[in-house]
């Protein structure tokens, strides 16, 4: 197995991670570039700097990649490849030519039936049986280019996004290690993606305010729907009678015991100290909730419990 100096392209800690066993595998980083983080990750532009500085390999800020000093670099790291994630932008043709065997990006979704921006979440609100992991060498198109691994893990009626950026933090070093080691033994294996429109499904960026619980939607929408939006985002919500913020980061459906009429977002009892609210098919009980001008979650709780003619909108 030979010694391959591999680039490092991106954001979040599952990258470094995997650059750090890379590195315990006898590779060398040669290479460190990064951005400004979205907000959502583990890790710094410190840490990736620092990630440089520790492998004597040169650092670089988004925009500098493909100017010419960043070029002067990337030529002079000579790179066999480089592994990628998150990076804001598609990196140029005449960039990734400078990787003798390419730039290999991790993508938190099954390719190409999931491509785009979070890939993750649309697949739990879509209620789909699994979310895939894809690692795939990185061409002109979004998300295109062979796919070398791909895993999965099985979504359950409980699964929560923060759950499947667990599984990614284990499984995405996992996957890019066992790509380099393929690489190294000249082993690495490139299966070509479907190119036919049926099999692939574009995913588009989501915003905070997408959270917001429309509470006319199926009890098991608006589930998915807070399932997928909570740590580490920034939780689905709803408004307390209109005027106070209620940001819902963990609940569970209740099924009723018996026959009810209620308005959907009604609060309908509590359960252990938790509100218990009424919706499209039947209860919502919610488990971590925070309330704008509440101290904390008791405070919260109570202030959701303070009347049964108490309404989520």
């Amino acid at each position: 197995m030979r010694r391959l100096r591999i680039g490092v392209i991106g954001r979040t800690e599952m990258l470094i991670e995997a650059a750090r066993r890379a590195q315990a595998e006898g590779h060398e980083i040669a290479l460190v570039a990064t951005c400004k983080p979205s907000g959502h990750e583990l890790a710094t532009v410190a840490d990736f700097e620092a990630l440089a500085k520790a492998s004597g390999a040169p650092f670089l800020r988004h925009r500098d990649l493909a100017s010419e000093h960043g070029l002067d670099l990337v030529r002079q790291a000579q790179c066999d490849l480089a592994i990628s994630m998150n990076w804001l932008t598609l990196i140029p043709a005449h960039v990734r030519a400078l990787f003798a065997l390419g730039v290999f990006n991790a993508h938190p979704g099954d390719l190409p039936r999931y491509k785009g921006n979070a890939c993750p979440n649309w697949a739990i609100l879509n209620g789909e049986e699994r979310v895939g992991l894809s690692i795939h060498q990185m061409e002109d198109e979004l998300d295109g280019g062979a796919i070398v691994a791909k895993r999965f893990l099985a979504l359950q009626a409980s699964t929560t996004i923060a759950d499947v950026y667990g599984w990614l933090r284990t499984s995405i070093p996992e996957a890019f290690g066992e790509m380099v080691a393929a690489a190294a033994r000249g082993e690495l294996r490139l299966t070509p993606q479907s190119t036919a429109p049926e099999d692939s499904l574009r995913c588009y960026p989501r915003r905070p305010e997408d959270g917001k619980i429309d509470w006319q939607q199926p009890l098991a929408a608006i589930d998915r729907l807070i399932r997928a939006s909570g740590h580490p985002f920034a939780g689905a919500f709803a408004w307390l009678e209109g005027t106070r913020k209620v940001t819902i980061l963990a609940a569970c459906p209740v099924l009723p015991r018996e026959p009810f009429l209620a308005i959907p977002g009604q609060v309908a009892y509590a359960v252990d100290g938790d509100p218990v609210i009424a919706a499209n098919g039947g209860y919502l009980r919610l488990t971590d909730l925070r309330v704008d001008g509440c101290v904390d979650a008791t405070d919260a709780r109570n202030a959701v419990l303070s009347s049964l003619r108490n309404r989520l909108t």
